[in-house]
């Protein structure tokens, strides 16, 4: 529920003209039939929501991976991880796992690919990042729908580099944004603004 209202029904056929849904996660929304024509779309994550007869502006309409393949995606990666560390690793809740013992740690977070610079978009939170901390080894591990590898990235690795992430705050929350980029065909980088970027081939496994 959000602000007492409930997003698998209460926003159907709502006019969203001058709204910002920039970096928005969308998940489990029902926008049956809304109008986004005036609305900022940005890089809005509509992923698991109903857009059935919404509109949008111009030609631009999101691309929404269903919630089943976002789960089969998931389930893959972190099988993968589990074999990587050699761990049986438990759901805690949507993103995050653990071994039995707690003394291994991932947040397991995807992204489908966007047609920009920078085309695959994520956040990161403060409590992943609380998370992750409270065991001996935490990883952030990053999922590309298209992809079949992904990215696990050591919690002091990225934690070093919060402080120069572009970062939005509300009154209630925050989070860092992190962008994938692909500079050629091989590889794969984290992109660190007015910095060097970081290479991720080092933290790439197979799923």
């Amino acid at each position: 529920m959000i602000s007492g209202l409930d997003p698998t029904s209460d926003f159907r056929f709502a006019n969203f003209e001058g709204m910002d849904f920039s970096n928005c996660q969308l998940t489990g929304f029902d926008f049956t039939g809304c109008d986004f024509t005036n609305a900022i779309i940005g890089n809005a994550d509509f992923n698991g929501a109903n857009i059935k007869g919404a509109r949008f502006p111009g030609h631009i309409r999101p691309i929404v991976v269903s919630t089943e393949l976002l789960a089969k995606k998931r389930k893959a990666i972190v099988s993968a991880m589990s074999s990587k560390l050699k761990e049986e690793l438990v759901q805690t809740s949507r993103a995050l796992y653990q071994s039995t013992d707690g003394s291994k740690r991932i947040v397991c977070t995807l992204s489908k690919k966007y047609d920009s610079r920078t085309p695959y978009w994520y956040a990161y939170h403060p409590k992943w990042d609380e998370f992750l901390r409270g065991g001996n080894e935490g990883y952030f591990v990053l999922g590309c729908m298209d992809l079949d590898i992904a990215f696990s990235i050591p919690r002091l690795v990225i934690n070093r580099l919060l402080i120069d992430l572009h970062v939005s705050k509300t009154e209630k929350s925050q989070y860092w944004h992190i962008h994938i980029s692909q500079p050629n065909e091989s590889e794969h980088v984290l992109v660190v603004p007015h910095k060097n970027n970081i290479s991720l081939k080092p933290y790439e496994f197979a799923i």
